[in-house]
């Protein structure tokens, strides 16, 4: 009796850490929602457009930068720290260590030219930089900032290997808050006036000082312990075998989401576009939340009759969901002429085209999910760069053409031949209880 109680409590004591976790990690995309809407109300149009490109090329460098570490080293590290290798650990975070600097010259590589190209019309009108030399500065903060979200990712990944939880609670709001605390500070302290430089440098700090926090409250001093150089080179090779195609999901993916925002020409457009897609990071918190209640469940099914009764059992709480969504056309339709002004009208008629793409990604999330509980990155790269390849097609025809609302468009058919292709898949794999093979690869062990 003693025991099964001790046990009861042992079990409450976890689901109040993992519910702790969620409810932290859905605070810091809370945040970053109620930063963009601050910043799109105190900004005029021109300048919350030049912070929407802003945001969408932060994300590309994020993409970049953070070479997949955030999925392997939770791998590998949680399996080394299990059994106490010491030695193994220090050279898995030396060679991701490695990696990030690669990747950091990447990108220091990629804005270093988009930054030259800016002294060049020719060149600088097709990027939509500002005129030069006021673009170098964005461009700067663009690294900088991209940079610093991969490594507050990347201490995320460490504490998750290391289960510390309650480190984590308390951790991972702390960049919202910096942001929200530093863009106040500015707004206030300039008598209620706000720049387009304060609102970036509050987006740009906000990381960083959260990865001084983090050595604060988690002392790590294993990055200080040196590694075999050939175990760090054996590392380096391992890692990047099973991040390369979750890389190129990541960075296929982030292109494909953000691309409308980043190929419109004016600024008033980008910003009206912005304001129509903040909807979609509210969704992003249900997508994330989706993921970490689904994945853990399909992770332990083996066979496509497991799988897809499975799949039957979410959809079925799925579907009445989307349709307590639909309202969501016309209060989002309400809010955005009332939070951002009534020179926003114009974002209503894009919000109306995004919204459906919104909901259908919430359909076919399951479907992705369950690729990566079927070892399948391969799978999860191909489909995200079909998307990124319609996604320029549908860009190059739509946008000259019909401007801001054939951006509209672009998102949502882009989406489209990336649904069908996992459709087609999922569809094999009922028919035949094997999952169809693509290009012959696994994730490496």
């Amino acid at each position: 009796m003693l025991q099964r109680a001790l046990s009861l409590i042992g079990e409450s004591r976890r689901l109040g850490k993992i519910a702790g976790l969620f409810l932290s990690r859905s605070f810091h995309s809370f945040s970053s929602l109620v930063f963009s809407l601050v910043v799109g109300k105190l900004l005029i149009v021109e300048d919350h457009g030049v912070y929407g490109q802003f945001v969408a090329q932060v994300t590309v460098i994020q993409a970049i930068t953070e070479a997949g570490l955030q999925y392997s080293l939770i791998r590998y590290l949680s399996r080394s720290l299990h059994h106490n290798e010491h030695g193994e650990v220090s050279s898995i975070l030396r060679a991701s260590l490695s990696l990030k600097f690669y990747a950091f010259l990447i990108a220091f590589i990629l804005i270093a030219s988009w930054a030259t190209a800016g002294f060049f019309p020719i060149l600088g009108g097709p990027l939509r930089l500002p005129h030069s030399p006021d673009h170098l500065s964005i461009l700067l903060m663009v690294l900088l900032s991209g940079f610093g979200m991969s490594i507050f990712s990347f201490l995320d990944a460490i504490l998750v290997a290391h289960q510390k939880y309650r480190q984590l609670v308390y951790w991972i709001p702390s960049t919202g808050i910096v942001r929200l605390t530093l863009l106040s500070l500015f707004y206030f302290g300039d008598s209620g006036h706000l720049t387009i430089q304060q609102a970036l440098f509050s987006f740009l700090a906000g990381p960083y000082i959260s990865v001084a926090i983090f050595f604060a409250i988690f002392p790590a001093s294993f990055f200080e312990r040196a590694a075999p150089g050939d175990h760090r080179f054996h590392w380096i090779k391992r890692l990047f075998s099973y991040n390369r195609w979750l890389i190129a999901a990541s960075f296929f993916s982030i292109l494909s989401d953000w691309m409308e925002v980043l190929l419109l020409g004016q600024r008033s457009d980008a910003a009206f576009f912005h304001a129509a897609r903040i909807p979609m990071q509210g969704f992003l918190i249900l997508l994330a939340t989706m993921q970490s209640v689904i994945l853990p469940r399909f992770s332990v099914l083996e066979t496509s009759a497991q799988f897809f009764q499975s799949l039957k059992q979410i959809y079925r709480y799925l579907v009445p969901g989307l349709v307590l969504l639909l309202p969501g056309f016309w209060i989002f339709a309400w809010f955005l002429p009332f939070w951002y002004g009534e020179e926003y009208i114009r974002s209503i008629s894009v919000f109306w085209i995004l919204y459906p793409g919104f909901l259908l990604r919430l359909v076919f999330a399951p479907l992705g999910t369950a690729l990566l509980a079927l070892d399948r990155p391969v799978v999860v790269g191909l489909e995200a760069g079909i998307r990124m390849c319609s996604g320029i097609l549908f860009n190059s025809i739509l946008i000259p053409a019909y401007g801001i609302h054939g951006a509209a468009w672009a998102s949502l058919l882009s989406q489209t031949p990336g649904w069908i292709f996992l459709l087609i898949l999922f569809y094999r794999y009922h028919q035949s209880g094997v999952f169809p093979v693509v290009l012959g690869r696994k994730l490496v062990e």
